[in-house]
């Protein structure tokens, strides 16, 4: 391939220019296509070569300059930009996709490497919302693109569906379900189950408040201990209660009745007592079959499912070897910790003085079993931001365990989806449903799609087919195009626009390539095109976006960012929109260059869809 051919000759160039072998070409697309077409950064060669960035440049130009596909190369502030020869542009991306379409854009960067990628893993006492809709996406698209770089991947899911949180839904609805069931109600199990949960807390928010009023004592307690901030100045009033408030559910829980009943049924569902199991067992089958519906229609699926009700207990017994091992301690309390703060950690408890598990017990034994169940060598989990410490602990943990994969342990951690109005609570019940989502943002695409045909000659069910497919595409680029760790707004009516930068945009430039070229016919297929007639600068710069779709993937992967290839989608329809601009294609009177700028779009055509494969996203070809 053309790029392989360019990063071998730089190497090359850098071994007799500076005696050292760089394994890996830091070539990069600019954004800014003024500064050449290919890029290499010297300040990435610098540590390597010994050297300052911008003398490095220099010696590089002076030498690529004139090397095979190479027409010139310039030295500015650190980087050499390289310009191509034309016909090598064309011809290392054009036939190269028309070849074999699937395969462009795959890198062997991850090859041998067996790695599995969890995501999702809701908890088992409530329905999905928007942000678990920005996990189920990131983390399949996210398996998509390692397994594009090479790796064998394994899709997993892990259903939080034991501990305290459960047991909240349980209690509520043992007092006061009075027998209700999805088929009674007609409500799917997880929105079912979930009603329950906020009825808990609703419940228990009422306790806490009058024991907080009839025990002055113990918020005076708390405001003598923690009324400045970090540099000492006091806290407001509010301020102080609100947080007094958080640490209480957490500290004063099992102070409230129904606090202390929802841990006794812990203690009972780890007794494996009877009755609280069945019950258990009742409404967890509920929260799971309404989660596979979710994610039949949101197009999701997992090689392998966990439960933390069957994890928890390996997470303990990980835990007594390792006590044996010394790399935990027992507290006087009877409690079990490690001590973190040679690693700039702190302590932490890993098991209960009662002996009941908490989160991270059941993450060192699921971590563990899936490691040997699946021989993996690396994992990655796709988290929200809030549990960066939480990962940070269990790899350490996991290091000290002696595990030698932990060094392949990753976090994708990613940031809050909120909605214009604001940020989503679930306790207080203004989450935003997935399954509602979905058919709000599908009925917007309907509408678009309905817009677009005001002689009505579309059939009810092709309106209904294109509108879920828009709504699908559209849902999940929205959550996909801003980089991971980042806090994003997701604004419903805006995904499904036609002109703005969203998912039902990259299917709309899908359609059109697809109904140029079946009114092209036999011109768009086959060989022969002579692909030296395209010298325009749009058609250039087309064929460019094209060839930098496999060092894009590749990125993607090291990055655990599909983000990069939403972006390349971007910029490739807005090349598309330029190309159209200034090219005429059906109506370009010159055949041979007709025929020529067709084999580019299907080439764009081919990119296209495969890149939002890798996405998952579905396209259409007519909208």
């Amino acid at each position: 391939m053309l790029l392989e051919q360019i990063a071998a000759l730089c190497r090359q160039t850098i071994n007799e220019t500076f005696g050292k072998i760089v394994e890996r070409i830091p070539l990069e697309f600019p954004a800014d296509r003024s500064f050449g077409d290919l890029t290499l950064n010297a300040f990435q060669l610098a540590r390597d070569l010994k050297g300052a960035p911008a003398g490095i440049a220099e010696e590089l130009a002076r030498s690529l300059g004139g090397l095979g596909p190479i027409e010139s190369a310039a030295a500015v502030k650190g980087f050499v930009n390289l310009r191509l020869i034309p016909e090598a542009i064309f011809d290392g991306s054009v036939p190269s996709v028309l070849r074999n379409p699937d395969a462009f854009g795959r890198n062997r960067e991850l090859d041998g490497r067996r790695m599995m990628v969890e995501y999702s893993a809701p908890n088992t006492n409530k329905p999905q919302h928007l942000g678990h809709m920005r996990n189920d996406f990131l983390g399949h698209a996210l398996s998509l693109v390692l397994a594009n770089a090479g790796a064998t991947v394994v899709t997993a899911n892990l259903y939080n569906d034991r501990g305290t949180h459960i047991c909240k839904s349980m209690l509520a609805y043992e007092q006061w379900g009075e027998g209700q069931t999805p088929e009674s109600t007609g409500k799917k199990g997880d929105h079912l189950v979930g009603e329950y949960y906020l009825l808990f807390e609703s419940k228990f928010k009422e306790e806490r408040d009058a024991w907080v009023a009839e025990n002055p004592d113990d918020f005076a307690s708390f405001k003598e201990q923690n009324g400045t901030d970090r540099k000492g100045k006091p806290l407001a009033e509010d301020q102080l209660r609100k947080k007094y408030l958080t640490s209480f559910n957490e500290a004063g829980f099992e102070k409230i009745p129904l606090g202390l009943a929802c841990q006794d049924m812990l203690r009972a569902w780890e007794a494996e007592d009877a009755t609280v199991r069945a019950l258990w067992e009742k409404l967890t089958g509920w929260v799971v079959a309404g989660f596979e519906k979710t994610y039949a229609d949101l197009g999701v699926s997992f090689d392998a499912v966990f439960r933390e009700s069957e994890t928890w207990l390996e997470g303990k017994d990980e835990i007594e070897k390792g006590l044996a091992k010394g790399v935990f301690k027992k507290r006087d309390d009877g409690a079990i910790e490690i001590d973190l703060r040679a690693d700039k950690l702190d302590r932490k408890v890993v098991l209960r003085s009662d002996g009941t598990a908490i989160y991270i017990t059941q993450d060192i034994g699921t971590t563990v079993k899936k490691a040997a169940d699946h021989d993996l060598d690396g994992q990655v989990w796709v988290v929200g931001n809030e549990q960066i410490y939480h990962f940070k602990v269990l790899f350490k943990i996991m290091e000290r365990l002696g595990y030698a994969w932990a060094e392949n342990l990753h976090h994708l951690a990613y940031g809050m989806v909120n909605l214009p109005e604001g940020r989503m609570k679930t306790r207080e019940g203004t989450v935003v449903d997935a399954d509602d989502l979905l058919s709000e943002v599908t009925r917007l695409a309907a509408e678009e799609v309905l817009a677009r045909d005001p002689t009505g000659e579309l059939l009810a069910a092709d309106v209904e087919v294109r509108a879920r497919t828009i709504a699908l595409a559209s849902l999940r680029f929205m959550l996909l195009k801003v980089a991971p760790k980042n806090d994003m707004t997701f604004d419903p009516a805006e995904s499904v626009k036609f002109d703005g930068d969203t998912g039902a945009r990259i299917l709309y430039a899908h359609a059109r390539l697809r109904t140029l070229l079946n009114d092209a016919g036999d011109q768009a297929i086959g060989e022969g095109a002579d692909l030296s007639l395209l010298v325009h600068e749009m058609e250039r710069n087309l064929a460019l976006q094209i060839l930098s779709f496999t060092g894009i993937t590749a990125r993607a992967a090291r990055d655990l960012s599909p983000a990069h290839i939403a972006n390349f989608l971007l910029e490739l329809v807005r090349d598309l929109n330029r190309f159209y601009d200034r090219c005429p294609v059906l109506k370009e009177d010159d055949e041979n260059l007709r025929r020529a700028r067709l084999h580019l779009c299907r080439a764009a055509a081919d990119v296209l869809k495969r890149a939002a494969g890798l996405l998952g996203m579905p396209v259409l070809d007519r909208m």
